[in-house]
């Protein structure tokens, strides 16, 4: 999977399209959900390299691609990319192991 650069201000100019048209703030496919869910998968990226590279030293732990989970939130429904490893040790916080 080719990891996309998350453009700001092209966000915010959609964003404001996007609310003049009368769509909505929360949902799956509300305004704000791709700026959450650019936020939570950086953060599991994040988590993930602090795991790495703590368990390299020891173990030839590496990343293993992505899972589709499936978020529900106050914001509604949406569907992120977790980062695996390999050896199956990672832990994430943000979002846990059979966490929706």
């Amino acid at each position: 999977m080719e990891e996309k650069k998350f453009d700001f201000e092209a966000f915010v100019h959609q964003a404001g399209e996007q609310l003049r048209s009368g769509k909505p703030f929360t949902g799956s496919d509300g305004v704000f959900t791709p700026l959450l869910k650019h936020i939570l998968e950086a953060s599991l990226e994040g988590e993930l390299d602090a795991h790495l590279s703590e368990t390299r030293k020891t173990e030839k732990n590496r990343r293993n691609g992505h899972a589709q989970k499936n978020i529900q939130s106050s914001l509604g429904g949406f569907d992120i990319f977790s980062p695996r490893d390999r050896n199956s040790t990672f832990e994430p916080q943000t979002i846990g192991k059979r966490q929706r």
